[in-house]
């Protein structure tokens, strides 16, 4: 079919929620889609219920992951095997997609078809969907240096891909255990020839859950799977940078990064020798690749100011991160 989509889902022990993401894409009013789901070695009973639905709808259809890495990188990229459509849109196993959303989606891009990829506004949910504010809006301009800062103006489910497009870029990294997607994000943008289309103005259409219980993980575990994401981006992507202000804006990664450390090290759970750990390795990691890039002096001040309680002052971040980019 023309228009057909391939929606591509990673899972892994997401029993309390997929059966609520399936059902969203059940209710859709565009009929012509397919779920592509690959099942990353779940120990729960996550796949009783998917295949409950595989059963009860021919167009969801369960693979699981047969080769390594373990994650949602090789997941997906087994998905875009396995998918049909003409167009992708990814959407993790406990995310919703409100009833109008493909139809709308297909809607405008069948106004603009020639595109590499279209983005779309995304909303967030706590337990249902209204229940928080936070919007990724894909509006101005300047996306590439927004993705380096890691000021992210739009998140996985956001976009729909070409899948011509998206194959020539070889999919996700597997090396990625966190920032997949701004990964992948930032190398079509870094992509000279690609052509895309915002829509700043299209309301929310695709929910990204952010309950706490989601990632089953601690505060240790989500640092450290964090921290992996973050220096795999910067080892990758620093090379491919041309100009001043792409090699500045990198900055902003290590900046949210230490940042995230700090607040959740230092302020929520008090856990000062985690933070000693992480923040060494990444100091090292700066060490070990010399660069103008790394402002090392810079980030050893914002610790030093953050552990002095300036985090309390509004704006602080904001300043400490723009001299940081500078």
């Amino acid at each position: 079919m023309k228009n057909f989509i391939s929606i591509i889902i990673p899972s892994y022990n997401k029993a309390p929620f997929i059966a609520e993401t399936l059902e969203s894409l059940i209710n859709q009013t565009y009929p012509n889609w397919e779920a592509v789901i690959v099942d990353d070695g779940s120990t729960d009973n996550s796949i009783d219920i998917i295949n409950a639905f595989c059963n009860q709808d021919s167009r969801i259809k369960l693979y699981e992951r047969v080769k390594l890495p373990k994650g949602g990188s090789t997941c997906r990229n087994i998905g875009l095997k396995q998918a049909k459509g003409k167009y992708i849109l990814f959407l993790d196993a406990d995310d919703l997609l409100a009833q109008e959303c493909l139809n709308q989606r297909l809607s405008l891009i069948s106004q603009s078809p020639n595109n590499n990829f279209w983005v779309f506004s995304t909303g967030t949910f706590y337990k249902k969907i209204g229940d928080s504010n936070s919007i990724w809006v894909p509006k101005g301009d300047n996306f590439l240096i927004r993705f380096l800062k890691h000021n992210l103006p739009w998140n996985i489910m956001s976009v729909v891909w070409d899948r011509t497009y998206i194959n020539q870029l070889n999919g996700f990294d597997t090396d990625f255990t966190r920032l997949q997607d701004v990964e992948l994000h930032t190398r079509a943008l870094l992509d000279k020839s690609v052509s895309f289309e915002t829509y700043p103005t299209h309301l929310a259409d695709a929910f990204y859950r952010i309950d706490t219980e989601r990632t089953g993980q601690d505060i240790k575990q989500q640092l450290e799977k964090q921290k992996n994401g973050v220096l795999t981006y910067l080892k990758k992507t620093t090379p491919l940078l041309k100009t001043n202000k792409q090699k500045r804006a990198i900055n902003g990664t290590i900046f949210e990064f230490i940042t995230a450390l700090n607040y959740n090290c230092l302020v929520l759970n008090n856990e000062v020798s985690l933070h000693v750990e992480i923040y060494k390795e990444i100091i090292q990691f700066i060490k070990e690749h010399p660069s103008n890039l790394f402002k090392l002096k810079y980030i050893n001040f914002y610790v030093y100011l953050y552990k002095k309680g300036f985090w309390k002052i509004k704006g602080f971040n904001y300043t400490m991160k723009y001299l940081l980019c500078l």
